[in-house]
């Protein structure tokens, strides 16, 4: 996740945000990359946090290396190779540093380069793609939320909830980021260099349980970077950031909360399917 030759993710890599990435498979994160994998593929998972993507989807292929870029701390990628000892794939995953606009691959020499939730947080996401596009040998794999989709009911009354939203947009576009990812899979995909019969787009939703979402975000807005960030660049006081907290608790422990948001989805092949 660089922006230039910097990480710059609203979030950090702190505790309250490897708790809820730690929820991630390849079930619910690659659903449409499953079909189109096999046992002697090799696989490059970009940004891959706390590993248990890229472990899941290790059980599909033969040989699977996550990389992470070195801001987020060797403590990140020392937990993703317990996960893949634990997750009973430690000899075929590897885990190391990298930066996604220079990837330290040989043109062509993985078979399928996968990224989740990654682009929206780099300030040159066509130039990662195309990073992507280059090492692969046959298949690019990209999941992104639209943040532009995200609903949830009911608002609370006070309207913190919406105002964490708008901060969330500033914070991120504050660092070259760009929260609606997902619409613009395709127009990212042509730019990296991909044909129009080479690239698949499609949509998949997300409709996370209100109370592990609403206690999640009720924590990152007060303990992760996305405060500090916040208050650094005048978006919110440290009260402010308390109400939304206070808001997203509150929230989540309605019977009637809901929250959903929508995936863009993207598959693009290096030539013709195969």
């Amino acid at each position: 996740m660089p922006a230039g030759d910097k990480l710059f993710y609203p979030s950090g890599h702190d505790q309250t945000v490897l708790r809820s990435h730690r929820t991630r498979n390849a079930g619910n994160s690659a659903p449409h990359l499953l079909p189109h994998l096999r046992s002697t593929d090799s696989l490059l998972d970009i940004g891959c946090g706390p590993g248990t993507i890229t472990c899941s989807l290790a059980k599909h292929v033969a040989r699977a290396v996550g990389i992470e870029h070195p801001s987020a701390g060797e403590a990140v990628l020392e937990g993703a190779r317990e996960e893949a000892k634990a997750q009973g794939v430690g000899d075929k995953v590897s885990f190391e540093f990298a930066n996604a606009l220079k990837l330290p691959y040989e043109d062509g020499s993985i078979d399928v380069v996968y990224c989740h939730q990654v682009l929206q947080h780099v300030s040159d996401p066509v130039a990662v793609l195309r990073e992507m596009r280059r090492v692969s040998r046959r298949l690019v794999c990209v999941r992104e939320a639209d943040r532009g989709t995200m609903s949830l009911y009911p608002p609370d009354s006070a309207g913190y909830l919406a105002r964490f939203d708008q901060m969330w947009y500033a914070v991120s576009r504050s660092g070259g980021g760009e929260p609606d990812a997902g619409r613009r899979l395709k127009s990212w995909a042509l730019a990296a260099g991909f044909q129009p019969s080479e690239i698949e787009v499609t949509a998949g939703n997300s409709t996370p349980d209100p109370r592990e979402w609403g206690e999640m975000w009720s924590e990152r807005v007060v303990k992760s970077d996305l405060a500090t960030k916040a208050i650094d660049l005048g978006l919110a006081t440290t009260d402010e950031l308390d109400e939304m907290s206070r808001a997203w608790k509150e929230w989540s422990g309605k019977p009637d909360a809901w929250f959903g948001y929508v995936q863009g989805d993207l598959l693009a092949w290096k030539g013709e399917r195969r």
